[in-house]
């Protein structure tokens, strides 16, 4: 759902909530604010090279753009990251915890290395990492979710390449008698669009999967306390109640009938809204005889949560990227636009074109993909039509072998930290 339809200020009861889910909210927004500081590049490497922008300028752009994205996409990445990779009843604080160190440090490593590696794919492998090091068990694990996001990380950097390269074409193509200061001088102009068309997909993306990582960790503290407030959680909506009333797990027609009452409407709203689990699980335990109530009740709560990423967890997710992408360095700026190929203003329009397009695609969609892979898919692409020497294959290998480390390094790094966890649990 878009922003504007699930706006919800202070859904959730924060003063309830222990200090150790307060800190690991707060090194969630940490993490975001090193994803903004690690992408940053991403957003600004091609027109700091073309220079087009000073960086000073470049990362101000970017940040403006990255922060507004919530105003434009929806939440569904957010979704995925909270109930696509890891079953949320096995999310424990030392899983989260393990997740976000884990995610943090490689950001951290990489960005000091130079290499544009993925933090989305990071924060994805600290979860399955730390999700694992907690249950020993694979069942933990959303697989249709991985599944889709593994598959990604090949397809988004071809898409990018394909994208970039057609519109690099089409533009060498419609521009091939016109004279090269002219272009270049259009360009200049074209790039300040394409750079924030990019962000606005960076920021869209990026910064949804710490709200994802933010929303598994209420979701948990609200399993773990029945009686958190968290306003209008449960509703037997007309649509929940379809959902329960169809094939192939319909519940008997008796059951949907003692239902029924509680999605009577008041005007536009529903009558019946219930803040925490407890007061739920008793309204059902009134409204359905005791053999029905222990038989079905797990799927009927399970339809009826309507919980939603609460406001302020998506606003203070876009500030803390936005303000990380004003602090980016230089150093994988260096890499992406200069390393990899050289730029020129036109170039760098075609790559951020051609990767703006494949994010802007993956977020109707709701799948996490990687900006990094998208933006230097893109870039090669638009490198290779040149000619495949202009492409320094050397540095480009340097960073698929990054990319293909992340996973299992952040996952490796994260499942650590959850057994140092477990094991200082024991002992203090």
């Amino acid at each position: 759902m878009h922003f504007f339809e699930t706006i919800n200020f202070g859904a959730v009861d924060y003063t309830a909530l222990p200090l150790v889910v307060l800190l690991l909210i707060l090194l969630a927004l940490v993490f975001d604010f090193l994803n903004g500081l690690h992408d940053a590049a991403n957003s600004i490497a091609t027109v700091v090279s073309t220079r087009v922008l000073t960086p000073q300028q470049a990362v101000l752009w970017a940040a403006f753009f990255n922060f507004i994205a919530f105003l434009v996409f929806n939440l569904k990445v957010a979704s995925t990251i909270g109930k696509g990779i890891i079953e949320p009843e096995f999310v424990t604080n030392s899983v989260i915890a393990g997740t976000l160190i884990g995610a943090c440090a490689w950001n951290l490593l990489t960005w000091y290395w130079g290499l544009p590696t993925s933090s989305s794919h990071a924060l994805i492998g600290g979860l399955v990492g730390a999700g694992l090091a907690s249950t020993l068990s694979w069942s933990s694990l959303v697989w249709s979710g991985i599944l889709k996001t593994c598959i990604f990380i090949l397809v988004a950097p071809l898409l990018g390449l394909m994208i970039g390269l057609s519109i690099a074409v089409a533009v060498h193509w419609i521009f091939q008698s016109a004279r090269p200061r002219s272009v270049d001088s259009w360009f200049r102009q074209g790039q300040l669009v394409s750079a924030a068309l990019y962000s606005l997909g960076h920021g869209g993306n990026d910064a949804q999967k710490t709200m994802g990582i933010i929303f598994v960790l209420l979701i948990a503290a609200a399993q773990t306390n029945v009686n958190l407030e968290w306003r209008d959680r449960y509703i037997l909506t007309e649509e929940t109640y379809s959902t329960l009333a169809a094939a192939p797990k319909q519940l008997p027609d008796h059951v949907l009938a003692s239902l029924k009452p509680l999605t009577e409407r008041s005007g536009e709203d529903y009558k019946h809204r219930f803040a925490n689990e407890k007061s739920f699980r008793s309204k059902l335990g009134e409204v359905l005889p005791e053999k029905e109530y222990e038989k079905y009740r797990e799927r009927i709560i399970k339809e009826a949560d309507h919980s939603q990423v609460p406001t302020e967890v998506v606003l203070a997710c876009h500030i803390a990227m936005g303000v990380g992408t004003m602090m980016g360095g230089w150093r994988i700026v260096k890499t992406m636009g200069q390393r990899i190929i050289r730029l020129r203003p036109v170039d760098g329009f075609c790559a951020e074109s051609g990767a703006a397009f494949t994010l802007v695609l993956t977020l109707l969609f709701g799948i996490p993909v990687s900006t990094t892979h998208t933006i230097t898919g893109s870039i090669v692409g638009v490198g290779s039509l040149q000619r495949l020497s202009a492409v320094r294959w050397g540095v480009a290998g340097r960073v698929v072998w990054a990319w293909v480390f992340t996973i299992p390094g952040a996952a490796l790094v994260s499942a650590i930290c959850v057994w140092l966890l477990q094991i200082g649990d024991r002992f203090f």
